[in-house]
């Protein structure tokens, strides 16, 4: 009995000797800190209302925007991305810096200041109903309404950002497309004056140190093709997703490039002089574009097939005249970012 008696003190010594030794062997693994509440604030006027899409609250550009934020933090271990839409439709400058929805995203801001979220985005889509409402004004209403929006459109980003404070929130705003596309070089036309209006934008959100999604330039040209005029005057759903794609590059977040592998035609002896072009391409948050070229030159954008999960195309170069060519694929992705793959081929004879 002393023997089992002893055996055991001399074990709880041993043990206890030993506790130190073995706590500062095993190193401790310090806690994560949990990714705050992502919030995107989309402030504005019916464009970002999403109105006239097929479904505002799924094709409108904030929340197409806020699906590429998930997208991307998501993968950095962020919880789901929280939009707070407050804009309203028939908006202007004037009624923004009085009414309920600057008073509305001065709340929403502070709430997720209280709760500890983090305000990451804010878009402001506001001017287009300035500028509508000179629509058929002489010269001299049209001046003054310009007067008057070069003072309510710097003092409406200044609330925002004064309701930020110290939160390190990205601010873009958007200029306005043009529907009659006519010259804005022209002096006094419809085009010259949402050019003044847009200029103002601008140079507002650099004294605000504020980002543009430049759309008018974007959409010159495709305005029947990206918004429902003449019928009417709003995006429809390709023009909010344009939309989405500019505010997305301006956000700035994807820095990273897609990748891309060339699988066929393989390096070497081509068996043809018509080569199909087969191409995989990703990226975390989407590919819009793959392009074939040719020494250098551009030749094709190479088509999407689901099914194989693969660009494909054809490269007919039965005329080629050179023994040889380089063939580049260049991927880009939402963000504007690009990557590239190349193969050296030889051709068959003639």
């Amino acid at each position: 009995m002393r023997r089992t008696r002893s055996a055991l003190m001399v074990a709880l010594l041993i043990a206890t000797a030993l506790a130190p030794l073995a706590a500062r062997s095993t190193p401790r693994v310090a806690a994560q800190p949990a990714l705050p509440e992502q919030v995107y604030l989309a402030l504005g006027d019916s464009i970002a209302a999403g109105l006239v899409t097929s479904l505002p609250r799924v094709r409108g550009y904030p929340w197409l925007v806020r699906d590429l934020m998930e997208k991307h933090f998501t993968s950095e271990g962020a919880p789901a991305v929280t939009l707070i839409n407050r804009a309203v439709p028939g908006e202007t400058t004037t009624s923004f810096l009085a009414g309920d929805q600057l008073r509305e995203a001065r709340a929403d801001i502070e709430a997720a200041r209280a709760r500890g979220a983090e305000v990451r985005a804010v878009t402001v889509t506001l001017g287009g109903n300035d500028i509508l409402r000179l629509a058929g004004s002489d010269e001299a209403e049209r001046q003054a309404g310009l007067v008057q929006f070069r003072s309510t459109f710097p003092a409406a980003l200044a609330a925002i950002r004064e309701a930020l404070g110290e939160m390190p929130a990205d601010i873009v705003v958007t200029t306005y497309y043009d529907l009659s596309e006519g010259n804005p070089a022209e002096e006094g036309s419809d085009a010259w004056w949402v050019a003044q209006f847009n200029e103002v934008i601008r140079q507002s959100a650099a004294a605000e140190g504020a980002r543009v999604a430049d759309v008018e330039p974007v959409f010159r040209g495709n305005i029947r093709e990206w918004t429902w005029y003449p019928s009417d005057i709003h995006a429809n759903n390709a023009g909010h997703a344009e939309i989405a794609r500019l505010v997305w590059q301006a956000l700035g977040y994807d820095q990273e490039p897609p990748t891309v592998t060339i699988e066929r035609p393989a390096a070497g002896p081509l068996g043809r002089r018509t080569p199909t072009v087969r191409v995989r391409a990703d990226d975390a948050v989407g590919v819009t574009r793959v392009e074939l070229l040719v020494d250098g030159t551009y030749v094709q954008d190479l088509r999407y097939i689901p099914s194989q999960g693969a660009y494909l195309g054809v490269w007919d170069a039965r005329d080629w005249s050179d023994a040889s060519a380089t063939l580049t694929v260049r991927a880009t992705d939402l963000a504007g970012n690009q990557a590239s793959a190349e193969v050296e081929v030889a051709l068959p004879g003639s």
